[in-house]
């Protein structure tokens, strides 16, 4: 029996300084694509002039649309509703993939029972603009689960897959949103998946070199600068804005949910909207201890940390 057909899923926004090396990386694949979907978000730089090209240059069909223009989360989750039953890989504009990161995405998945919503994503090798390697992000070593999603992502966008199952149900939950937007539709997919009790396959090899630049839209958040602006958003109340628009667009589908996600969904709910009892035991965590450690104190002073 043929397997299930893998589509791409691609946002674009002036994109144009690093697009085509990305666009190159995804042709030469050693599991190709069945084909790709793009949304461009209103690009005024080479963008448009870029896709078309490749519409006509790539080995497998392209099709390009006209993205909302309200923003990437927005943006993905109109192509994610696009594409057609079957593998779904996100990709962002600016990196490059290893050759292997589709057959490596889809080996790993066939694993899981069909029935079952299963997660991929890896991890990546960082670069500066120019793709010299500077390092590599760490693997989740408290392992993944909905206690970790409702707070942290582990899965960021350019390196997941979704099986089938995972695809459906995120395109239903979707449907749920109504006027809740996740602020960032990456961290939604992560939550999305372990609430219902689906997988999550973690890929210790890097799939992606992850290109850091000016224009980044959240970036690997190495360096002092960066840390320190994250360490700033721990207590000028960004997280928890974050952590809140995440929750309440979780909420819309809780129905999906397990019972117990239900149940730890609504104790970080009143948690973000009041205050913390320590009597009880945390019901979430971070994948460090220097994390955790500043998770707590954020959560007894109502102030949390950046993801």
């Amino acid at each position: 029996m043929d397997s299930p057909p893998i589509t791409v899923l691609m946002a674009t926004c002036n994109g144009a300084a690093y697009l085509e090396p990305q666009l190159r990386s995804i042709t030469i694949q050693s599991r190709p694509p069945t084909q790709m979907i793009i949304s461009d978000d209103g690009s005024t730089d080479e963008t448009p002039d870029i896709l078309a090209r490749f519409i006509n240059s790539a080995p497998f069909p392209v099709t390009v649309t006209t993205g909302p223009q309200k923003g990437v989360a927005q943006n993905m989750l109109v192509l994610q509703a696009l594409a057609p039953q079957g593998y779904v890989a996100f990709a962002d504009q600016d990196d490059v993939w290893m050759p292997d990161k589709l057959a490596r995405a889809v080996g790993a998945l066939s694993k899981t029972p069909a029935s079952r919503p299963a997660l991929y994503t890896a991890r990546r090798i960082i670069t500066d603009a120019d793709m010299n390697p500077c390092g590599i992000t760490k693997p989740p070593h408290r392992g993944t689960g909905f206690a970790n999603a409702l707070v942290q992502n582990i899965a960021p966008g350019n390196t997941i897959m979704l099986n089938p199952a995972a695809l459906a149900l995120a395109q239903s939950a979707a449907r749920d949103l109504q006027t809740r937007t996740p602020r960032f539709h990456d961290w939604w997919l992560y939550q999305l998946v372990t609430g219902t009790g689906g997988e999550i396959v973690f890929d210790q090899t890097p799939a992606v070199y992850y290109r850091q630049h000016k224009g980044n839209y959240l970036g690997a958040g190495k360096g002092i600068v960066k840390k320190l602006n994250r360490l700033k958003a721990a207590f000028d109340g960004t997280y928890h804005k974050w952590l809140l628009d995440q929750a309440l667009a979780l909420e819309c589908s809780s129905t999906r949910l397990t019972k117990e996600s239900q149940n730890r969904l609504t104790l970080f709910l009143q948690t973000l909207k009041g205050t913390y009892n320590f009597r009880h035991p945390l019901q979430v965590y971070r994948q460090s201890i220097p994390e955790q450690f500043m998770l707590k104190l954020a959560l007894a002073s109502r102030r949390f940390s950046s993801p």
